[in-house]
Formats: structure tokens, sequence, C-alpha cells
């Protein structure tokens, strides 16, 4: 029987592996000896945990100890070397593991505490100027790394859960002295009603931005300053249904 702890890690390492197999969760089960949606209920929580000998087959089928997918090993997935010499690997794995990361994101397959940092060239989903991150004809959102905060601390403090928040990098100085180039925000993408005022991620048309939010009370239609903490950057109002927020900020980490 898996504890929730390694039945959590298990989800977060097979989506990934299953990618890197060439295979899919339908047909893992079948390579193993199982019902054709053994492996996709447990993948999607129908299923607590996974048999012994179903797990040994897994970890066989995917060239994995069963060590590394309940975490018992010291081994990051996204770090297994890819064939530079196959054109398959080149198109779906980069050196750093960056498209592993966005793999695992795409599934939600985040251990507790997990946070991605996302890569805000990318656009956050929203498009931008960077490289897509494409797999299998679907583009992904780019993910720089994902940070590990105490499960305690993330509902507590900061009140939130995991799938909703989002680390994003600080780039320019329209937010000085609030933020720093450098700076990294925790954004909580379920907050996305600029109300009540204060620091939200956007997107502007061309990328993401941290702009601090006010409502300007009694216009029809509803209006919203958008302000740089920077006085040389100046404000504008906008429509709200012009506004596209993707996340309020929650939390910022500087360095001293």
């Amino acid at each position: 029987m898996m504890t929730p702890e390694q039945a959590s890690h298990a989800r977060a390492i097979l989506p990934v592996a299953i990618v890197k197999a060439k295979t899919n969760a339908t047909q893992l089960a079948r390579d193993i000896g199982s019902g054709k949606d053994y492996v996709r209920d447990f993948l999607r929580g129908r299923q607590d945990s996974l048999g012994v000998r179903e797990l040994q087959g897994i970890a066989e089928r995917l060239d994995l100890s069963v060590g590394q997918i309940l975490g018992d090993e010291p081994r990051e997935l996204s770090r297994v070397p890819f064939n530079q010499d196959d054109e398959s690997d080149r198109q779906v794995y980069d050196e750093d593991g960056s498209l592993d990361l966005a793999i695992k994101l795409k599934h939600r397959r985040l251990a507790p505490g997990e946070i991605p940092e996302r890569n805000v060239v990318a656009g956050l989903g929203h498009g931008g100027t960077s490289e897509p991150v494409n797999v299998d004809g679907e583009v992904l959102d780019g993910v720089r790394a994902i940070w590990k905060l105490p499960i305690e601390y993330i509902r507590t403090e900061l009140r939130a859960r995991e799938p909703d928040l989002d680390i994003i990098a600080v780039d320019g100085d329209s937010m000085i002295p609030t933020l720093q180039p450098g700076d990294r925000v925790i954004i909580n993408r379920s907050q996305s009603a600029p109300s009540p005022d204060g620091l939200y991620a956007i997107f502007d048309g061309i990328g993401v931005s941290i702009k601090r939010l006010e409502l300007v009370t009694g216009s029809k239609p509803l209006r919203v300053r958008v302000i740089s903490d920077n006085k040389n950057h100046g404000a504008h109002e906008i429509q709200i249904d012009d506004l596209n927020v993707i996340g309020r900020v929650i939390m910022k980490m500087s360095r001293l």
C-alpha cells in the first residue's frame, strides 16, 4: 500500500516517464497485464495506490526503479539524459529538462508544496516572444523551475492552494521601489478580478508585467487605473473588460 506522499510523487513522475518511453497510460496498463484504465485511474486520483506487482511492472517498462517512482531515491526525472542522436528525443526534451517540467505541469502532477516558476517570456500561457514549448503539436507553458514551500505555510500564511499559484521573476524597473529587477513574486491565479486594489500580474498584449491596479470608483463602464510605482513610467486607465488579469501578487521574494 502506498502512502499519500508516495502516491503524490508517483503521479508527478509517471506522466513525464510515460512520454519519455513513447507510450501512453492505456498501453502501459496493457503492458503490465492490467485493465486499460488501471494506470489512468491512478494518475487521475480515482484509486489511491498501485499494487506491488503492477508497480514493479511499471518501473521495468519505464526503465525506472520502484524507489524513483515512490520518491525514495534522490533522482530528478527531469535530469534523465536523452539521446542526442534521436530526432524524436530532440523534439520533446531539452538539456535542462524544462520540457519535462512543462509536461509535468500540464498534468498538474505537482507534489504537495510544489509551485512552478514560469518563464514569463513565454507569457504564462498567453503567448509572447520566446520560442514555443511544443510537445506533440501542443504548446505548453514554459517552466524555469519547481519551487518547494512548506505546505502549512502555503495553507495558513498564503491562504492558497498549490494549483492556483505561480512564481514569476520581475524584469524591468517599472515597479521600483516596490519591486526590484530579479525579485520573484508569487501570484494567485484564482484571484483574477482587480479588487481589492493592489499588485497584479497582467497580460498587456505583448507579455506579462506586474502593475498596481485601482478601480476608478463611479466610472461607467467600470475602468481600472494601471499604475507603475516608478514615477518615470506613469499610469493609464483601461476599461475593465479590456484588462487581462492573470492573478494577484500575494508575496514577493527579494535579495538583500
